[in-house]
């Protein structure tokens, strides 16, 4: 703890937070102490009560804690349509990483551009993808002004379809190379590293030796590797064995995304996976994330067998014009015996026709529609020309609260989509509940609820963990000199509102929320203050 006495300093703090137990982000208990703020910094902690503010701050009764890192996220392009992230900054979070799961809109030649876009629809928020370089669309996210700080991944998708394209093939030695540089410029221009997406095209095809001459171009700048794995399901142990071996063999720090065991014939399996990880994690860096909930939320089309996808959604469109190549998608999605059609649910479509669908199950849809579950969903695809998200319930609670409670495990929502302020006329989509209440339900169900965490490791797992993972300089802890990124909450008020039936519901208990020390949220309402900073690697 860094103590002033503000008896012996004229200093007048612009915000100054009085009777508050603060959890600074280290993992230590917490402590009584106020905090005064100057401009955008933590000016001083300590026994501040009789200092000259310009604003002040009872917090009473309140918690003072960083502000919550989202590790994991899908904002890449939503965030240009509603920059106030209102429904990250309602739940704490004040810095987002986007670029996630091998998805990001850049680097992407113009020749190959739709086609990212119509096979990558979780991060399609209906704007243009015009940015060549990856300064460029950093560039662009600087002149949004955004609500959240924004930490940004270059997605292996794009990485693959820029040099290789869409094929399901190994790349050349001399493409190998072209990645290389690509990944080389795009880090130089502010990326922090790579994320792959190895079950989704065009980044699952690419195989073992292709993804660790990747991620030694960002160990050596000592960026993360971030991966959605090729399986989380029935060859989820395979997959955690890839992963680790790649981080192993590069040196990259490693960020296994969203760790679960999907379908009930794996539950259970991550008691084995965690202990690989704790393992490797004796000599090498590497970490989880996870988020509350049994459901998780991906495009419709990664139901489909890989092949279905090989050359890009436009391939895929058109097989499924081909009376015999759709019949083979079909069968293959009949045989599919983990698939229960009564726990898919339609989440967004991209047609106003379709958008009384969202909400919906796949086998409530199909009734609707008068055909069966599996050509529901090819008739969907090809309706909404690949537009069509879905949530899927596919996880065990006691698995959920497994991971999320290992020491290794960061907090991600994996959020896809950044819907419209509360009072926007808008019709607003489907989303998955993560979306506003991924870090007030950890620390309702697994602190408060369950006492299977205490508020201290909670927030380290949200704040200062996160931000040493990333390599954040001054930001995830509450000290002095560090930027002001606060949240305050009542612990015995916090909680998430948001659920299936209902997804839009901000969480309560959150009273202020401060971004680069301006208020977003004050007295539990959105400010519309947008002072959030895009973060280039190397940055505080």
């Amino acid at each position: 703890m860094n103590a002033t006495n503000a008896s012996n300093s004229a200093q007048v703090f612009d915000w100054l937070i009085v009777n508050g137990r603060v959890i600074d982000g280290t993992g230590q208990a917490p402590f009584f102490a106020d905090i005064g703020l100057v401009g955008n910094k933590i000016a001083a902690i300590g026994q501040l009560f009789h200092a000259k503010a310009k604003n002040r701050i009872d917090a009473t009764g309140k918690f003072i804690a960083p502000g919550f890192i989202d590790i994991h996220t899908h904002f890449d392009t939503a965030l240009f349509v509603h920059p106030e992230a209102y429904c990250a900054l309602s739940q704490g979070v004040t810095t987002v990483v986007i670029g996630n799961c091998g998805h990001s809109p850049v680097p992407i030649p113009d020749e190959r551009r739709n086609e990212l876009r119509k096979l990558l629809p979780v991060i399609e928020a209906g704007i243009d993808w015009k940015w060549r370089k990856f300064s460029d669309y950093l560039e662009d996210l600087e002149a949004i002004k955004p609500a959240v700080n924004i930490i940004s991944l270059v997605g292996h998708c794009a990485l693959r379809a820029s040099v290789v394209g869409f094929e399901n093939r190994p790349a050349t030695e001399d493409e190998l190379k072209a990645m290389q540089k690509l990944l080389e410029d795009c880090m130089d221009e502010g990326a922090w590293g790579l994320s792959s997406g190895l079950i989704y095209p065009p980044s699952a095809f690419a195989n073992f030796e292709e993804l660790v001459a990747l991620t030694e171009v960002v160990a050596k700048r000592g960026g993360l590797y971030s991966t959605h794995m090729r399986s989380e399901s029935d060859a989820l142990v395979s997959a955690v064995t890839e992963a680790l071996q790649t981080a192993l063999k590069s040196g990259a720090k490693l960020q296994i995304s969203h760790h679960k065991a999907a379908h009930k014939p794996n539950w259970g399996k991550v008691a084995v996976t965690l202990g690989m990880i704790e393992q490797t994690a004796l000599q090498h860096d590497v970490n989880i994330d996870a988020y509350p909930y049994t459901a998780g939320s991906s495009y419709l089309a990664q139901l489909l067998p890989l092949w279905a996808l090989e050359g890009g959604a436009s391939a895929l469109l058109e097989r499924l014009k081909d009376k015999s190549q759709r019949q083979q998608i079909n069968e293959a999605l009949e045989r599919d015996e983990k698939i229960d059609w009564s726990e898919v649910i339609i989440a967004s479509v991209a047609s106003e026709e379709y958008q009384p669908l969202q909400g919906k199950t796949v086998k409530e849809v199909s009734k609707m529609l008068g055909l069966t579950p599996s050509e529901t969903v090819l008739h969907l695809i090809e309706h909404e020309q690949n537009a069509v998200n879905m949530v899927w319930f596919v996880m065990d609670e006691q698995d959920v609260e497994r991971v999320l409670t290992h020491p290794l495990c960061l907090v991600g929502s994996d959020a896809l989509t950044v819907p419209a302020m509360p009072d926007a006329p808008e019709p607003k989509p489907y989303v998955h509940p993560r979306t506003y209440g991924t870090f007030p339900k950890v620390l309702r169900w697994l602190v408060r609820e369950k006492g299977k965490l205490t508020w201290q490791e909670a927030i380290a797992k949200m704040t200062g963990k996160t931000a040493f993972k990333l390599g954040l300089k001054k930001r995830g802890l509450i000290k002095e000199g560090y930027f002001a990124d606060l949240v305050v909450f009542d612990p015995n008020e916090i909680a998430d509102c948001a659920n299936y039936e209902n997804p839009h519901l901000s969480a309560k208990g959150i009273d202020f929320v401060f971004v680069n020390g301006v208020p977003a949220i004050a007295e539990g309402q959105p400010t519309k203050e947008r002072s959030g900073q895009v973060l280039k690697f190397g940055s505080d």
